[in-house]
């Protein structure tokens, strides 16, 4: 075999590795995404006395129907910019180049230069996270994570580091957004809260 097919045989065998890596990864984020969701948006309970009044009944599996919704463009939302991030980091370690990110921050809306800063910042690090489960061994998420992390501490530095850079980020956006500052205060908290509680749930699933 010559030399220029060797090479093109190792590039094909490390783009097809990089997709099997960015499909579990990407997998795994939809799911997050959802769980987040179900954390962040409060579901409708029907109360006893609706199945006498029937009209009240459609109504209640009608707020079922729009609380589904909701979740689904949560976590549809929730995932654009991780999956752009992870877009980016694939497309880098096929071309053994850098991540430009700010490729990435320009495909916000308009934004104050402060938050821009902190968006750059959220975006290096997830990145970077996306970057090192790429280059790390194994055929699930799971190890992928053990391979690039290799122990809990670890891992949970780079959670806690991937949510103070988002959650300042969200927090600078907010003072842009025009809207009920309380609800949105309410929101940002419970996605903090939420964000915090599964990467404390992953953190155990991965290292024990």
């Amino acid at each position: 075999m010559s030399d220029k097919k060797t090479f093109a045989s190792i590039s094909s065998g490390k783009k097809s590795r990089l997709c099997e890596k960015k499909k579990l990864i990407l997998e795994y984020e939809k799911a997050a995404s959802r769980q987040l969701a179900l954390h962040v948006i409060e579901k409708p309970l029907p109360r006893v006395w609706m199945i006498f009044i029937p009209i009240l009944f459609v109504f209640y599996f009608w707020k079922v129907k729009e609380y589904e919704k909701g979740l689904q463009d949560f976590a549809e939302n929730y995932l654009i910019p991780r999956r752009r991030a992870l877009e980016a980091a694939c497309a880098a370690a096929e071309s053994c180049l850098p991540v430009n990110v700010d490729v990435l921050v320009n495909q916000f809306d308009d934004m104050q230069e402060t938050t821009r800063a902190l968006c750059k910042e959220w975006l290096t690090v997830l990145t970077g996270h996306f970057q090192l489960l790429l280059n790390a061994e194994g055929d699930s998420y799971h190890k992928l994570v053990h391979s690039g992390y290799r122990d809990k501490s670890g891992y949970l530095q780079f959670c806690q580091h991937a949510d103070r850079t988002e959650t300042a980020f969200n927090l600078a956006l907010l003072k842009t957004i025009d809207g009920d500052s309380t609800a949105l205060c309410q929101v940002t908290a419970a996605m903090k809260e939420g964000m915090r509680s599964l990467q404390k749930q992953s953190a155990e699933n991965f290292f024990t």
